[in-house]
């Protein structure tokens, strides 16, 4: 099983851990779920996030080689600079969505835990005649998310770095290895919770140093560590969809409301006339939408039994549930979820049938939040 350079002290913080992400050991709890989700919403939260997979990309080649083959435009981006993006098959279905952020010698490459092995051996395939080189560095690196309101201070006053309040999202800061972090830190704008966020990576070695600043230089803004469970609720009210869940090698990135992370301009690449006859010349069958479901459940209820639940219009069979949570933000409980064209509107009534029996629901735009 694998764990985190920061288990140890998750483990002296007295958190819960459960198995997550394929092989994971991860830190799901440190006080409860609820409590968490809020010092996202209200201040400021931390979490370990270094089961997301790194790679690295080295060699003069290495911008044109990822802009050929992704669905994103990299060519164009400078140092500090980032973007979202999709690998497909040729069928348009997701490999893999990814981060990248543009660095002075490299390419930095931010993936779900589920696709950092596939998503190196996709890459390393097309690997011919370019000057590129591409390395696995999740082992030797790790991240730490920075999350809410107080986010962008705590960041500032802990990096040295100012002006991070207008850097666009995916965009990065680099700070020098120094006397206080003896290992470079590289700050990128990350908002996966539908707050300010800010996602620091920085060598193995150097996690636990940083993680300890954080807490200490956080205390004055009420800094709380945050366990997966709580970034999940946070993630779901803000409509994010995640690989393994919401993505799969099932989905087109159009189906999932993805458009962020195409360039309709760009030249080919692989997938790319499926993506682009969807765009221009149809529409998707289905859509990734949000459901409000009329039972409440607690955070502390298992949603299992809502994974995977087929979701009816009438008699018909619509679509299917891939995430729910009890969003304490909102004070319902909610999902996530692929419904048909013809109830994508808000508003829409809809039932799932769950393992538990059927409860109703109404089809709701996405972010949840206002």
């Amino acid at each position: 099983m694998k764990t985190t350079p920061l288990h140890t002290i998750h483990e002296h913080l007295g958190a819960t851990f459960e198995k997550k992400h394929l092989d994971w050991h991860i830190a799901t709890e440190f006080t409860d779920t609820i409590s968490e989700h809020h010092a996202v919403r209200n201040n400021v939260g931390i979490a370990d996030v270094s089961y997301r997979g790194r790679h690295r990309l080295i060699g003069e080649d290495r911008a044109k080689f990822l802009h050929r083959i992704i669905s994103n435009d990299v060519e164009s981006l400078s140092t500090g600079q980032g973007t979202y993006a999709t690998i497909l098959t040729h069928r348009g279905k997701i490999i893999a969505d990814m981060n990248i952020s543009v660095l002075e010698d490299a390419l930095r490459i931010d993936t779900a835990p589920e696709t950092t092995d596939s998503l190196f051996t996709e890459l390393d395939k097309y690997i011919i005649a370019d000057d590129v080189e591409i390395f696995d560095v999740t082992a030797d690196t790790g991240a730490i998310a920075v999350h809410g309101p107080e986010s962008t201070d705590l960041v500032q006053s802990v990096l040295g770095i100012n002006e991070l309040t207008s850097l666009p999202e995916r965009h990065n800061r680099f700070r020098e290895a120094d006397t206080l972090f003896k290992y470079a830190i590289v700050c990128v704008r990350t908002e996966g919770t539908g707050e300010v966020g800010w996602t620091l990576y920085t060598a193995a070695e150097g996690l636990a140093s940083l993680w300890e600043t954080l807490m200490t230089m956080g205390a004055r803004f009420n800094v709380q560590p945050i366990g997966w469970n709580a970034l999940e609720s946070l993630r779901i009210e803000a409509g994010i969809p995640r690989y393994g869940t919401e993505l799969t090698d099932a989905v087109i990135p159009l189906e999932a409301e993805l458009e962020h992370a195409i360039d309709f301009e760009k030249g080919c690449y692989i997938g790319q006339e499926i993506v682009a006859r969807m765009k221009y010349r149809g529409h998707p069958n289905r859509l990734l939408r949000g459901i409000e479901i009329d039972v409440n459940l607690t955070s502390q209820d298992c949603h299992s039994d809502f994974l995977g639940a087929r979701v009816f219009h009438g008699d018909r069979e619509v679509g299917w549930i891939t995430s729910a949570t009890f969003a304490s933000t909102l004070g319902k409980t909610v999902a996530l979820g692929y419904v048909r064209m013809a109830v994508t509107e808000a508003g829409s009534r809809v039932r799932i049938e769950t393992s538990e029996g059927p409860v109703d629901g109404t089809v709701a735009l996405l972010p949840f939040l206002a």
